[in-house]
């Protein structure tokens, strides 16, 4: 290792970690505002419109397309049960990541985007 390599090596540190100092008071912040600090009440509130949202779309989308083409109930039950499965996939969703860690990272060793985490 020359002296040029070392001192470009000691700039960067330096650089480096005068980057950190920057960049820490936003990951603590940023940390803060997570699923998991929101009351108890809100998250039921979420859960309950997640579920009615799903099923109230459903139901509409089946009204239109029994209309449209005729035919009575099958559409109708056909979109509900879809619109219901759609809310119970964001509640579950939303369950997920009120038991995810704190770092991200999930139990499978994956992040909550599904990439791993030491890709």
């Amino acid at each position: 290792m020359t002296d040029d390599d070392t001192t470009r090596r000691s700039q960067f540190d330096q650089r480096l970690a005068r980057l950190e100092q920057k960049v820490a008071p936003r990951k603590a912040s940023a940390g803060k505002t997570g699923l998991s600090d929101q009351s108890s009440l809100g998250v039921a509130f979420r859960i309950a419109s997640d579920m009615i949202a799903g099923i109230a779309v459903g139901l509409g989308i089946g009204y239109e397309l029994d209309r449209w083409t005729g035919y009575r109930p099958a559409f109708i039950i056909t979109f509900a049960m879809l619109g219901m499965a759609a809310g119970l996939r964001n509640v579950w969703r939303v369950v997920n990541v009120m038991d995810a860690p704190e770092d991200g990272a999930q139990k499978n060793g994956r992040s909550q985007r599904g990439q791993r985490i030491d890709d």
